[in-house]
């Protein structure tokens, strides 16, 4: 092993723009405000990014009960097969990581047809 070079194996969002257009919906729940709520920058907005945002917002910001419900479940499960990515890059492996990256995306396109049209807006405290 290298003594200051690290070789490492990754996944990134090519396009964040191109995660907006194909889940619009999850990505308005995920960043109600863009610019103004806190979070990573649009260029750190990729799928990785939206399934953690996603998961932390339903966990502590989003009370509403029925978008826990009906987002909740698939949210846990998106959030397993994003760990099982991360897990499988660590490990070089590839092939594995593709297989729950397509996975992954396919949950999340589930998930927007649940997603509500038109997010509700959490108020910043004052």
């Amino acid at each position: 092993m290298a003594r200051l070079l690290q070789i490492r194996v990754m996944a990134q969002t090519y396009s964040p723009e191109d995660v907006e257009q194909a889940l619009p919906r999850l990505s308005a729940l995920a960043w109600p405000h863009r610019a103004e709520v806190a979070g990573p920058a649009m260029e750190k907005r990729g799928v990785l990014e939206l399934v953690t945002t996603l998961y932390d917002r339903l966990r502590f910001v989003i009370d509403d009960a029925g978008v826990k419900q009906d987002l909740g479940p698939g949210l846990e499960e998106a959030a397993a097969l994003k760990t099982g990515l991360e897990t499988a890059l660590a490990d070089w492996k590839p092939s594995e990581a593709e297989s729950l990256a397509q996975r992954l995306e396919e949950k999340l396109r589930e998930l927007e047809k649940l997603a509500p049209e038109r997010p509700f807006v959490v108020s910043p405290p004052e």
